[in-house]
């Protein structure tokens, strides 16, 4: 679980360099050129996690049980439902390997999945102007859809419904992080 923090750290600390480029950099031209390329390295960083770094694995998988994981917590804290004891152990043993895909807990896939795609939500409206929470949402998932996709026809992972959920989660909150950063900062950040 640490390292899940100390991940999201990380990410959060990604989802700023935008507005910090705002301030340092004071013309137009130079803050576009600036977000474009920090917007692209984060993307590139999330293609290389999630599709590129699995290149000849050979495991293709689908499973489309909306909220499985989800599910499991909450029978396993609450026990609406009886599950095997070792199907709790394997939710909620410790991972010491943090984006190693086989050794993270199912919490901690859930969790690395929403915080993977903050900064999408957060970073999407400084690049493309006048992007509303909705359009925000339905992009994300159509990116997360083509990369859930693509590991599917390529062998590379397990296409699972749930981590276009959490990964449009993400971003919503990430959307969220950007509106509450405009009504803190925006004033004074973007009218320089």
């Amino acid at each position: 679980m640490f390292c899940c923090l100390l991940f999201g750290g990380v990410v959060l600390g990604v989802m700023f360099l935008i507005p910090l480029g705002m301030k340092l950099f004071r013309t137009p031209r130079a803050q576009s050129v600036y977000q474009t390329t920090v917007f692209a390295v984060y993307l590139g960083s999330i293609l290389w996690m999630t599709l590129f770094n699995r290149w000849g694995m050979n495991v293709s998988s689908f499973r489309f049980a909306p909220f499985h994981v989800l599910r499991q917590i909450i029978n396993c804290l609450f026990g609406f439902q009886k599950i095997a004891a070792a199907t709790c152990q394997a939710v909620f043993r410790n991972s010491t390997r943090l984006l190693d895909a086989v050794h993270t807990t199912p919490i901690e896939d859930l969790l690395l999945n929403i915080i993977l795609f903050m900064p999408l939500g957060f970073l999407l409206p400084f690049i493309v102007k006048k992007l509303n929470f909705w359009k925000t949402a339905w992009i994300s998932a159509l990116f997360s859809a083509a990369i859930e996709t693509t590991q599917y026809l390529a062998h590379w992972g397990c296409c699972d419904i749930d981590d276009i959920f959490n990964n449009t989660l993400g971003a919503c909150i990430g959307y969220g992080c950007y509106q509450i950063f405009l009504r803190l900062f925006g004033s004074k950040i973007l009218s320089k």
